[in-house]
C-alpha cells in the first residue's frame, strides 16, 4: 500500500520537475511552453500565481507524450494518463479534490515470439485515496478476478473467471482474511456441467443456485430476489422434477412422526412444501443414540451424525456440498465442536484441518492449496492467532511470515510480494520501528521508522539501480521538512518544504495560493 502511495506522490509532482529545473522563462499567469536542450517540448499548460493549474502535458525527449491531465485550483482533477516512452498507456488516475476518486487502471507492456503483448491488468476503485468496492484483474486482456474492498482491505466476495467470463471460484473475505472459498461452475473434459452451478445479481447476491451431473439438473433449483429471498424452489433427478414450490415462504412447517409398534418415537421431522427442515431425527429401538440429518431453511442437506435428547450434537458429525460429497469432518461435544476437524473442497482434497476446543480454534491450523501444496500455517489458542503464521505460493514458497499474540501482530515480518520484499515489526498489531524493503536484485526499495502504525523520522525512496529516489521526513504521519526527489542517475531536481503536511516551499520558492483556495 505504501509503494502505491509513493507512487502517486510521485506522478503528482511530476510537473514540477520541468517548471522548476528547466531554464525557460516562466509565466506565472498563462501558458507556458518547456523544452528541453534538444529544443523538443518537456511540458506544457497554465501557471496561476506561479503554480501549475488547468490542464498540463509533459513529453519524453523524444518527443512521445508521457502524461496529461488536468488541476482545478492546484488540486488533480479528473482522469491523469501516463504513457511509457513508445506511446502506449501505462496508468490511467481518476482525481477529485486532490485524491483518487474514482478508477486507477493499470497497464503492462511485453513482448512474445517479436509480437507485442499486454494491455490492462487492474482496474482499482479508490474513494478518496482508499480502495472501496469491486476491483478487477486481468491476464492476457481477460477478466479474471473480481475483488471486494472495505477501507483499503479485501472484505466480501472475490470471484474468479475463466477465459469465457464464467465464474469458476468464489473467496469470501473479512478485513483481509479469508474465511471461506468455493469451486463453482465446473465443466468436465467433456464440457458437461457438473456440481454446484450459481449467478449472482449485480450487487453480488445470489441469482440461481442449482446442482448439475453430467449436464443434467440434479439436484435442488433455487432462484432468489436481489435481496437474497428464495421465491422459487424446484428438485430434480436426472432432469425430471420432482417438486415445485413457487411460494415457500408463506406454507408453514409440517412435523412428521413416526412410531415403533410398542408407540415408542422412531423419527421425527419438519417439512416445507414437501421439503425437509432442520433436524431430522431417527431413535433406535433400544433408546440409545439418537441419530439426525440436518437441513438448512431451503431444504439443503448439510450435515449429519449424533445428538442427544436436546438435539444437542455429539461425536462425529459430516458436513456435505450440495453435490453430496464431503465438505467437513468432526467431533461435537454438547453442540461445541472439539478434537480435530478436516474441510474438504468439492474434489474431495484438504482445504484446512486443525484442533478446536469449546468451539474455538486451538492449536497449529493448516490450509491447502487445491494442487496439494501447504496456503498457509497458523498457531491459534481461543480462537485468536497466537504464535507463528507463515503463507506460502502454490508453489510452496514463503511470501508470509511472522508472529500474532492474542489476534494481533507481533514482531518480526517479512512479505515476498512479486519483485519486493518488504520487512518490519509489529506491536500490537501496529506497525513499529525500522521497516525496509528490497528489490529483487537485492538492492533497497525504501526505509522508514513507524511508531504506533504511523511513519516518524527519515524515509527514503530508492530506484531499482540504487540511486536515490526520494527522501524527506516524517513527524508522527505528518511530512515535515525538505522532501528532495531525484532523477534516475542521482541527480535532485525538485524540492519540497512541508509545514504539517502541506507543500510550504517549491525548490525554495514561497507557495502562495489564492484566498479560500484548498492547499494541499
Amino acid at each position: 500500500m505504501l509503494k502505491k502511495i509513493i507512487i502517486s506522490f510521485f506522478f503528482i509532482f511530476l510537473l514540477a520537475r520541468f517548471i522548476f529545473a528547466q531554464p525557460n522563462k516562466v509565466n506565472p499567469d498563462g501558458y507556458n511552453i518547456f523544452y528541453y536542450e534538444n529544443g523538443k517540448i518537456s511540458s506544457e499548460g497554465y501557471m496561476r500565481q506561479g503554480k501549475p493549474d488547468g490542464f498540463w502535458k509533459t513529453y519524453y525527449p523524444n518527443g512521445t507524450l508521457k502524461s496529461e491531465g488536468n488541476r482545478i485550483n492546484f488540486e488533480l482533477d479528473s482522469i491523469w494518463t501516463f504513457f511509457n516512452d513508445k506511446g502506449d498507456t501505462t496508468l490511467k488516475i481518476d482525481y477529485k479534490n486532490g485524491k483518487k476518486n474514482g478508477y486507477l487502471s493499470t497497464f503492462e507492456y511485453g513482448v512474445k515470439n517479436n509480437v507485442k503483448t499486454g494491455g490492462l491488468v487492474s482496474k482499482e476503485l479508490y474513494l478518496n485515496d482508499v480502495k472501496q468496492g469491486k476491483s478487477f484483474y486481468y491476464e492476457n486482456n481477460y477478466l479474471f478476478k473480481s475483488t471486494a474492498y472495505k477501507d483499503g482491505k479485501k472484505h466480501g466476495l472475490s470471484k474468479e473467471y475463466d477465459k469465457n467470463g464464467e465464474i469458476i471460484a468464489l473467496t469470501e473475505y473479512s478485513n483481509d482474511y479469508i474465511i471461506n472459498r468455493e469451486r463453482i461452475n465446473h465443466i468436465d473434459k467433456l464440457g458437461l456441467k457438473q456440481g454446484v452451478w450459481k449467478t449472482f445479481h449485480p450487487n453480488d447476491k445470489i441469482a440461481v443456485e442449482s446442482n448439475y451431473l453430467n449436464d443434467t439438473l440434479n439436484g435442488y433449483y433455487k432462484e432468489f430476489d436481489m435481496s437474497g429471498k428464495l421465491v422459487k424452489l424446484e428438485k430434480y433427478f436426472s432432469g425430471q422434477l420432482l417438486s415445485d414450490s413457487l411460494n415457500v415462504e408463506t406454507n408453514p412447517i409440517k412435523w412428521v412422526e413416526d412410531f415403533y409398534d410398542n408407540g415408542k418415537i422412531k423419527f421425527r421431522g419438519g417439512y416445507k412444501c414437501g421439503v425437509p427442515i432442520g433436524l431430522h431425527k431417527e431413535y433406535p429401538r433400544d433408546g440409545t443414540v439418537i441419530m439426525a440429518k440436518e437441513y438448512d431453511k431451503n431444504g439443503i442437506f448439510l450435515g449429519e451424525g449424533a445428538v442427544n435428547e436436546n438435539d444437542k450434537k455429539q461425536g462425529v458429525w459430516k458436513y456435505y456440498y450440495e453435490s453430496g460429497e464431503i465438505k467437513a469432518r468432526g467431533v461435537f461435544k454438547d453442540n461445541l465442536k472439539t478434537g480435530e476437524w478436516i474441510f474438504y473442497y468439492e474434489d474431495g482434497k484438504i482445504e484446512q484441518r486443525g484442533k478446536y476446543n469449546n468451539d474455538k480454534p486451538t492449536g497449529l491450523w493448516t490450509w491447502f492449496y487445491t494442487n496439494g501444496n501447504k496456503w498457509r500455517e497458523e498457531n491459534m489458542e481461543k480462537g485468536l492467532e497466537q504464535g507463528s503464521f507463515t503463507e506460502y505460493n502454490k508453489d510452496g514458497i514463503v511470501i508470509l511470515k511472522g508472529e500474532y499474540a492474542d489476534g494481533e501482530r507481533e514482531g518480526l515480518w517479512i512479505y515476498h510480494n512479486g519483485d519486493i520484499t518488504e520487512e518490519g515489526s509489529y506491536q500490537n498489531g501496529m506497525q513499529n520501528g525500522l521497516w525496509k524493503s528490497w528489490f529483487l536484485n537485492g538492492k533497497i526499495n525504501y526505509e522508514v521508522k513507524y511508531v504506533q502504525g504511523v511513519p516518524d523520522g527519515k524515509y527514503k525512496l530508492y530506484y531499482d539501480n540504487g540511486y536515490l529516489r526520494k527522501q524527506g521526513y516524517y513527524s508522527m504521519g505528518s511530512r515535515e521538512k525538505n522532501w528532495n526527489k531525484y532523477d534516475m542517475l542521482g541527480t535532485l531536481y525538485l524540492t519540497i518544504t512541508y509545514k504539517n503536511d502541506k507543500e510550504y516551499k517549491l525548490n525554495g520558492v514561497k507557495i502562495k495560493l489564492p484566498k479560500g483556495s484548498n492547499e494541499q
